[in-house]
Order: structure tokens, then C-alpha cells, then sequence
């Protein structure tokens, strides 16, 4: 009998990206993703923090830190440590690490040591500074020295948006090549509508209260629309049950017109997606935002600010202004709304955009990616 070809062995470190979060869902997208990878590949999964192991694609194998009560640091040489002994019994030809510290970092010293190609994908603030907030990879100093290190040394380099990769080659700044590697969603998890304009206009927004999703400018321009026309905002993800959003829903005169639902397994949220007509997403950086890939897969217009996959795909497929604008965001929700013909194009326009590039799309890119890499191809790439 002739024998099957073995594929191609692959070492994923990750920070609970498969199998970790509030109810063990990770992120979902990265779930997608390399559940479609394992079809091609033997994939076995580092996570460098504690996870539910359960909710990890089950084509994966899963290796993770030690739950004892020591330093995170020794928990992660311990890991590096299991990641050794796997090389020797049954070695990897590639390690993917997912974002730079502790990951990349620990990718890049256990493939000098292996001799293994290295490939670090960044997907959100890794190679970024927001002063403004305190945020980001490179506003701590030891953390910008690991980051530029890791750019320096990693074989090839993953952004998931034009967008991230611009600031980061200015940021840094850096030369270096740096691919650009979407995330896509399963789209056939959402279904679409073609929807009409009826008051009171539904809208919606998914996401974790924070600086960086910065929710402050999306409540201020949705109350300058409510108090033009009939409408309401449900409210998706947790951190919102604090003073400081109970203190400005009542200075904005908003307290009946919003409803916040707290966090909702993925699962959950197409049911909400359903009867919205406008996703509002007014984050001051962003990169592939499932949650606007699900609006527009649903049929949803989705109105923000350009960073991100909003940056990247253009004007003809979301209404956007500048990070912080609420002044400038209300009246062109309005203009939307009340125009029925650029509503329906907006809307058609971006559900033909996501369906064309989905999950099925992203992965290939990847899969060709990898392929490269062990092909030789894609290494250091400077």
C-alpha cells in the first residue's frame, strides 16, 4: 500500500488567540483560520497563557503554560522548554507567532536555535503608539526594543491591514518588507438582507469599552442623531457598567435610547445584527474589526472612523471621518439614513466587498503564504 504524504508539521504560539477570553472563544476569526489551515497542515498550538482547551480547533494539538503560581516569565521558558522536547521527537518546519511579546519574541530564539523560519504576524497595536491614551506596542521602551528586535530578526513579517502596516514602517520606523495578510470571516454564519430605512432607526455597535475603541466619540455623534431623528443604539461587549458611561448616557440625554446588552458569545450576535440598520464604530485604531466584516455581511452600512479595514477598503463601501470626529460623523449618518439610494448602494456594494474576500479568500492567502516559507521562498524577507 503506498503511503499517504505526511504534511507539514507547524508550531503556533499564541496568547489564548485559540481557546482563551471570557467563555473560552478566543478570537474567533483566528479559530476560522487555522482550522482551515490544519486541512494542509499538522498544527500544533502553543498558548502562552491558560486556556480552555476545549474550544480549540480539535485538528489541533495544544500545548500551554503550567497554571502553578510562579512567574509568568518562568512559565514561559517552561513552555519553551516542551516546545524543545517536541523539536527533538518530532520537529516542526515552521514556527508562527501570533503578535511580538511573549510570542514572537520566544519564536525568534527557539528558530536561531532550530534553525527554523520564523513568521510573526502583528494584529493590532504591536508595532503602534498612541500617546494620546497611553497605548500601544512601542509606548512602553522595553516593550518598543522586543518589538524592534523581533521586526529585525523574524524571517517574514504579517500585518492584517495596510493600514496597521503604514504606521508601523513609520513608526518603528523600519524598510523592512512587511506582507500584508487579511483576516476574513466565515460570511455564510450571517445572514444577509436587503433592508429599508423604518424609525426607529436600529443601530449597533460590538465591541469592548476602551481608549482605543474610544466609544466616547460614538455616543456624542449618536446624540447629536437622536436629536434630529426617531432612533435607537444597542450596545454589544463588556465594561460599559462603569460611572463614567452611566455619567455621560445622562449628560448626553441618552439614557432611554441606548441599551447595553454586556458581552455575547459570537454566536449570539447575529440574532442583533438581524434588526440593525447602521454598525457605528468609532475606534482611533483598528485592524481588521470582525465585527464590521459581520455588519456587512449581514447588510448593515457601517459608519466610523478610518483606521483599519475602513481605511484600507475606501469610501464606496462605509461612511467614515477622521478618528475623534464626532461633529463630522452625525450629519453624514443622517444624510445616509434619510437617502434611501445611498443607503441600498452603500450597503450592496459592501456585502459584494466582504463575500468576495471572506474566510475561504484569506485562508488560500495564508496557506500560499506558509507554503512559501517552507518552499524556501519567504524567508528573510528585509
Amino acid at each position: 500500500m503506498k503511503e499517504s504524504k505526511r504534511k507539514p508539521r507547524i508550531a503556533l504560539f499564541g496568547s489564548g488567540v485559540l481557546g482563551g477570553g471570557t467563555v473560552g472563544q478566543g478570537i474567533p476569526v483566528m479559530a476560522d483560520l487555522f482550522e482551515r489551515l490544519s486541512l494542509h497542515y499538522d498544527i500544533v498550538y502553543y498558548s502562552f497563557k491558560r486556556i480552555d482547551t476545549t474550544q480549540v480547533p480539535p485538528a489541533l494539538a495544544v500545548r500551554q503554560i503550567i497554571s502553578f503560581k510562579i512567574p509568568e516569565r518562568l512559565k514561559y521558558i517552561l513552555l519553551m522548554l516542551r516546545f524543545t522536547w517536541d523539536q527533538v521527537l518530532c520537529p516542526v518546519s515552521l514556527i508562527f507567532a501570533i503578535s511580538i511579546y511573549p510570542t514572537g519574541r520566544a519564536a525568534v530564539i527557539l528558530g536561531k536555535i532550530f534553525n527554523v523560519p520564523v513568521l510573526v504576524q502583528i494584529i493590532a497595536l504591536e508595532a503602534a503608539a498612541l500617546p494620546e491614551i497611553s497605548y500601544g506596542g512601542l509606548h512602553k521602551a522595553w516593550l518598543a526594543r522586543i518589538t524592534r528586535w523581533v521586526f529585525k530578526k523574524a524571517d517574514v513579517i504579517i500585518a492584517v491591514a495596510h493600514y496597521q502596516k503604514e504606521i508601523a514602517k513609520r513608526s518603528l520606523p523600519t524598510s523592512r518588507e512587511i506582507d500584508v495578510l487579511p483576516l476574513r470571516i466565515d460570511t455564510t454564519k450571517f445572514r444577509y438582507k436587503e433592508r429599508r430605512i423604518i424609525y426607529p432607526v436600529q443601530f449597533i455597535h460590538i465591541g469592548f469599552y476602551g481608549p482605543v475603541k474610544d466609544q466616547d466619540t460614538m455616543f456624542e455623534a449618536f446624540a447629536k442623531v437622536a436629536r434630529i431623528i426617531d432612533c435607537h443604539l444597542t450596545v454589544i461587549g463588556d465594561g460599559f457598567d462603569i460611572p463614567k458611561v452611566r455619567r455621560m448616557m445622562r449628560n448626553l440625554n441618552i439614557v432611554e435610547k441606548v441599551t447595553f446588552t454586556g458581552f455575547l458569545r459570537q454566536s449570539n450576535i447575529p440574532q442583533y445584527l438581524d434588526s440593525a440598520h447602521v454598525l457605528l464604530h468609532t475606534a482611533r485604531f483598528e485592524t481588521g474589526c470582525a465585527a464590521i466584516q459581520e455588519a456587512m455581511a449581514s447588510g448593515i452600512a457601517v459608519c466610523g472612523t478610518a483606521v483599519g479595514i475602513l481605511s484600507d477598503i475606501g469610501p464606496q463601501y462605509a461612511i467614515t471621518v477622521q478618528p475623534g470626529d464626532a461633529e463630522r460623523l452625525a450629519p453624514k449618518v443622517l444624510t445616509l439614513v434619510k437617502d434611501e439610494a445611498m443607503y441600498q448602494q452603500l450597503t450592496r456594494a459592501a456585502y459584494q466587498l466582504i463575500t468576495s474576500y471572506d474566510a475561504v479568500w484569506s485562508a488560500e492567502n495564508y496557506r500560499q503564504c506558509l507554503q512559501d516559507v517552507l518552499n524556501g521562498n519567504g524567508t528573510r524577507r528585509v
